[in-house]
């Protein structure tokens, strides 16, 4: 199941390059040749992203994350720790990507409410 939801933005304030949108998607990431995981993506910024993962990676390793609707991603390991770790895109992604996903749903199923 994927969870789109925009939950805050974080400032450009500790160095950054760009502001990070907190988010919380289930993506699939996959390293050359390797099988695909499902991990949870955690921030992103047209350069990166930081994501929850099952299994350590090494810094410089080069993966693909499939983001719900877009075409996968190329990027890289840039740190591991704790079960989670920051990658940079090879290609940046453009702010109408990030909007997409950062984006609320458009609207809730009916009778969500309804008493039973």
């Amino acid at each position: 199941m994927f969870i789109n939801a925009e939950l805050t933005r974080l400032p450009v304030v500790d160095g950054r390059k760009a502001e990070r949108r907190i988010v919380n998607i289930a993506a699939a990431l996959r390293e050359t040749g390797a099988v695909t995981t499902t991990v949870q993506v955690i921030d992103l910024s047209p350069g990166g992203f930081k994501a929850a993962l099952p299994a350590p990676l090494e810094p410089q390793t080069e993966v693909w994350l499939k983001l719900p609707g877009f075409e996968a991603k190329r990027s890289r390991v840039v740190w591991f720790k704790n079960g989670e770790a920051g990658f940079e895109f090879e290609a940046p992604l453009h702010p109408a990507e990030i909007a997409s996903l950062s984006a609320p749903p458009k609207r809730l199923p009916k009778n969500i409410f309804r008493r039973a």
